[in-house]
Protein backbone atom coordinates (compact mmCIF):
# COMPACT_ATOMS: atom_id res chain seq x y z
CA UNK A 1 0.00 0.00 0.00
CA UNK A 2 2.86 2.29 0.81
CA UNK A 3 4.28 1.63 -2.23
CA UNK A 4 1.22 2.49 -4.19
CA UNK A 5 1.17 5.83 -2.46
CA UNK A 6 4.53 6.21 -3.35
CA UNK A 7 4.27 5.59 -6.74
CA UNK A 8 1.04 8.14 -6.85
CA UNK A 9 2.26 10.94 -4.96
CA UNK A 10 5.38 10.85 -7.86
CA UNK A 11 3.43 10.48 -10.47
CA UNK A 12 1.08 13.67 -9.70
CA UNK A 13 4.19 15.50 -8.69
CA UNK A 14 5.13 14.35 -12.33
CA UNK A 15 2.28 15.83 -13.58
CA UNK A 16 2.67 18.95 -11.85
CA UNK A 17 6.17 19.62 -13.23
CA UNK A 18 5.24 18.71 -16.69
CA UNK A 19 2.29 21.55 -16.44
CA UNK A 20 4.00 24.62 -14.69
CA UNK A 21 7.51 23.31 -14.98
CA UNK A 22 10.05 21.68 -13.23
CA UNK A 23 10.43 24.72 -10.20
CA UNK A 24 7.00 24.13 -9.13
CA UNK A 25 8.32 21.77 -6.48
CA UNK A 26 10.45 23.27 -4.23
CA UNK A 27 12.41 20.96 -1.81
CA UNK A 28 11.22 22.29 2.07
CA UNK A 29 12.50 25.73 3.32
CA UNK A 30 15.44 24.83 5.57
CA UNK A 31 15.18 26.19 9.58
CA UNK A 32 18.31 28.46 9.09
CA UNK A 33 16.81 30.68 6.05
CA UNK A 34 15.85 33.88 7.68
CA UNK A 35 13.60 36.86 6.92
CA UNK A 36 15.79 39.69 5.46
CA UNK A 37 15.56 42.73 7.98
CA UNK A 38 14.47 46.10 7.72
CA UNK A 39 16.81 47.42 9.75
CA UNK A 40 13.84 48.71 11.99
CA UNK A 41 13.06 46.62 14.75
CA UNK A 42 9.49 47.67 15.35
CA UNK A 43 8.62 47.25 11.41
CA UNK A 44 10.30 43.93 11.68
CA UNK A 45 8.02 42.71 14.54
CA UNK A 46 4.80 43.51 12.72
CA UNK A 47 5.71 41.69 9.52
CA UNK A 48 7.26 38.71 10.84
CA UNK A 49 10.90 39.37 11.31
CA UNK A 50 11.53 41.34 7.85
CA UNK A 51 11.18 40.37 4.50
CA UNK A 52 11.49 36.55 3.54
CA UNK A 53 13.41 34.91 0.29
CA UNK A 54 11.17 33.66 -2.22
CA UNK A 55 8.18 36.33 -1.40
CA UNK A 56 7.62 39.29 -3.15
CA UNK A 57 6.88 42.67 -0.60
CA UNK A 58 5.46 45.64 -2.29
CA UNK A 59 6.61 49.54 -1.29
CA UNK A 60 4.18 51.92 -2.12
CA UNK A 61 4.13 55.51 -1.92
CA UNK A 62 4.30 59.11 -3.64
CA UNK A 63 8.04 60.49 -4.22
CA UNK A 64 9.79 61.52 -1.04
CA UNK A 65 7.79 59.68 0.69
CA UNK A 66 10.47 57.78 2.49
CA UNK A 67 9.43 54.19 0.58
CA UNK A 68 12.90 54.35 -1.98
CA UNK A 69 15.13 55.28 1.55
CA UNK A 70 12.96 52.34 3.37
CA UNK A 71 14.01 49.64 0.34
CA UNK A 72 17.33 51.40 0.11
CA UNK A 73 18.26 50.76 3.54
CA UNK A 74 16.78 46.93 3.16
CA UNK A 75 19.56 46.64 0.36
CA UNK A 76 21.72 47.70 2.53
CA UNK A 77 21.04 45.12 4.97
CA UNK A 78 21.45 42.26 2.45
CA UNK A 79 24.55 43.60 1.12
CA UNK A 80 25.66 43.74 4.88
CA UNK A 81 25.06 40.06 5.27
CA UNK A 82 26.91 39.51 2.44
CA UNK A 83 24.57 38.75 -0.70
CA UNK A 84 24.57 40.72 -3.83
CA UNK A 85 21.71 42.83 -4.54
CA UNK A 86 20.24 43.83 -8.02
CA UNK A 87 18.17 46.96 -8.62
CA UNK A 88 15.96 47.17 -11.86
CA UNK A 89 15.69 51.04 -12.17
CA UNK A 90 12.64 51.13 -14.72
CA UNK A 91 12.23 55.58 -14.33
CA UNK A 92 16.15 55.96 -14.46
CA UNK A 93 16.08 57.75 -11.52
CA UNK A 94 18.74 55.68 -9.07
CA UNK A 95 20.55 57.98 -7.31
CA UNK A 96 23.61 56.49 -6.14
CA UNK A 97 24.67 59.21 -3.61
CA UNK A 98 21.59 58.48 -2.04
CA UNK A 99 22.31 54.85 -1.78
CA UNK A 100 25.23 55.52 -0.38
CA UNK A 101 24.08 57.93 2.54
CA UNK A 102 21.45 54.78 3.26
CA UNK A 103 24.49 52.63 3.65
CA UNK A 104 24.78 50.78 0.18
CA UNK A 105 27.49 49.98 -1.48
CA UNK A 106 26.92 51.67 -4.72
CA UNK A 107 29.88 50.25 -6.48
CA UNK A 108 28.83 46.43 -5.76
CA UNK A 109 25.48 45.97 -6.68
CA UNK A 110 24.18 45.26 -10.50
CA UNK A 111 22.23 47.69 -11.94
CA UNK A 112 19.70 47.73 -14.76
CA UNK A 113 18.10 50.03 -16.61
CA UNK A 114 15.21 48.56 -19.00
CA UNK A 115 13.25 50.25 -21.62
CA UNK A 116 10.00 49.13 -20.59
CA UNK A 117 8.08 47.25 -18.08
CA UNK A 118 7.83 43.72 -19.58
CA UNK A 119 11.87 43.98 -19.86
CA UNK A 120 12.33 44.61 -16.27
CA UNK A 121 9.76 41.81 -15.60
CA UNK A 122 11.70 39.20 -17.65
CA UNK A 123 14.88 40.32 -16.20
CA UNK A 124 14.08 40.53 -12.88
CA UNK A 125 12.67 36.35 -13.24
CA UNK A 126 16.10 35.83 -14.95
CA UNK A 127 18.01 37.07 -12.54
CA UNK A 128 15.74 35.26 -9.47
CA UNK A 129 16.10 31.73 -11.68
CA UNK A 130 20.08 32.13 -12.45
CA UNK A 131 21.50 34.56 -9.93
CA UNK A 132 22.70 33.93 -6.05
CA UNK A 133 20.89 37.26 -4.92
CA UNK A 134 20.31 38.40 -1.35
CA UNK A 135 17.72 41.19 -2.83
CA UNK A 136 16.42 42.28 -6.12
CA UNK A 137 14.59 45.67 -6.05
CA UNK A 138 12.67 46.54 -8.69
CA UNK A 139 11.30 50.51 -8.97
CA UNK A 140 8.33 50.01 -11.29
CA UNK A 141 7.33 54.15 -10.38
CA UNK A 142 4.34 54.66 -12.12
CA UNK A 143 4.48 52.07 -14.96
CA UNK A 144 2.24 49.31 -14.77
CA UNK A 145 3.36 46.07 -14.64
CA UNK A 146 1.22 44.40 -16.90
CA UNK A 147 3.08 40.51 -17.44
CA UNK A 148 1.17 38.20 -19.23
CA UNK A 149 -0.65 35.50 -17.00
CA UNK A 150 2.19 33.04 -17.96
CA UNK A 151 5.06 35.40 -16.84
CA UNK A 152 3.12 35.84 -13.53
CA UNK A 153 3.31 32.03 -13.30
CA UNK A 154 7.12 31.74 -14.45
CA UNK A 155 7.80 34.93 -11.94
CA UNK A 156 6.43 32.72 -9.25
CA UNK A 157 7.66 29.95 -9.99
CA UNK A 158 11.17 31.89 -10.03
CA UNK A 159 10.51 32.77 -6.53
CA UNK A 160 9.96 29.53 -5.03
CA UNK A 161 13.18 28.39 -3.63
CA UNK A 162 15.43 31.74 -4.32
CA UNK A 163 17.48 32.86 -2.14
CA UNK A 164 16.79 36.28 -2.83
CA UNK A 165 13.67 38.79 -1.61
CA UNK A 166 12.08 40.42 -4.14
CA UNK A 167 10.85 44.00 -3.16
CA UNK A 168 8.86 46.30 -5.74
CA UNK A 169 8.70 50.16 -5.36
CA UNK A 170 5.33 51.46 -6.79
CA UNK A 171 3.35 55.03 -6.57
CA UNK A 172 -0.49 54.49 -5.24
CA UNK A 173 -3.16 53.53 -7.46
CA UNK A 174 -1.00 51.91 -10.17
CA UNK A 175 -2.39 48.17 -11.17
CA UNK A 176 -0.27 45.42 -11.43
CA UNK A 177 -0.83 41.96 -12.98
CA UNK A 178 1.60 40.56 -9.87
CA UNK A 179 -0.61 41.57 -6.78
CA UNK A 180 -1.61 37.69 -7.08
CA UNK A 181 1.96 37.13 -6.01
CA UNK A 182 2.11 39.68 -2.95
CA UNK A 183 3.47 38.67 0.59
CA UNK A 184 3.97 41.74 2.39
CA UNK A 185 2.74 45.21 1.05
CA UNK A 186 3.64 48.59 2.86
CA UNK A 187 2.64 52.11 2.35
CA UNK A 188 5.10 54.72 3.62
CA UNK A 189 4.33 58.34 4.26
CA UNK A 190 6.25 61.12 4.69
CA UNK A 191 5.28 62.62 8.15
CA UNK A 192 8.28 65.17 8.65
CA UNK A 193 12.02 65.73 7.42
CA UNK A 194 14.46 65.29 10.37
CA UNK A 195 17.06 68.90 10.25
CA UNK A 196 20.27 69.75 11.87
CA UNK A 197 20.15 73.20 11.46
CA UNK A 198 19.86 73.66 8.02
CA UNK A 199 20.46 69.85 7.07
CA UNK A 200 18.38 67.28 6.04
CA UNK A 201 19.48 64.20 7.99
CA UNK A 202 16.35 62.09 7.60
CA UNK A 203 12.78 61.46 7.69
CA UNK A 204 9.92 60.39 9.91
CA UNK A 205 7.59 58.34 7.73
CA UNK A 206 4.36 56.01 9.23
CA UNK A 207 4.71 52.71 7.44
CA UNK A 208 0.83 51.09 6.87
CA UNK A 209 1.26 47.43 6.67
CA UNK A 210 -1.72 46.43 4.33
CA UNK A 211 -0.45 42.70 4.58
CA UNK A 212 1.65 40.86 6.14
CA UNK A 213 2.82 37.09 5.67
CA UNK A 214 -0.58 35.57 7.16
CA UNK A 215 -2.57 38.12 5.10
CA UNK A 216 -3.52 40.49 7.78
CA UNK A 217 -2.92 44.00 7.92
CA UNK A 218 -4.32 47.45 8.82
CA UNK A 219 -1.77 48.73 11.70
CA UNK A 220 0.76 51.44 11.15
CA UNK A 221 4.35 51.97 12.70
CA UNK A 222 6.18 54.79 12.69
CA UNK A 223 10.08 55.07 11.62
CA UNK A 224 12.98 57.48 11.69
CA UNK A 225 15.65 57.43 8.69
CA UNK A 226 18.41 59.06 9.34
CA UNK A 227 20.94 59.28 6.76
CA UNK A 228 24.57 58.79 6.60
CA UNK A 229 23.78 56.60 10.24
CA UNK A 230 23.09 52.92 11.34
CA UNK A 231 19.92 52.67 12.23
Amino acid sequence: MTDDRTRNLQRTLAQLQARYGDRVIAPARRAEIAPLPTGFADLDAQIGGGLWPGRLSVLIGQPTSGATSLALRILANAQRAGAPVLVVDLPRQFDPHLAGRLGVDAGALVLSRPAAADAAVAIVREALENAALGAVLLDAADAKLAAGSADVRRLSQSLMGSPAALLVLSSPNVPSTLDGLIDVRLRVERLAWVRRGLDVTGLTVRVLIDRDHTGGGGRAVQIEIRYGEDQ
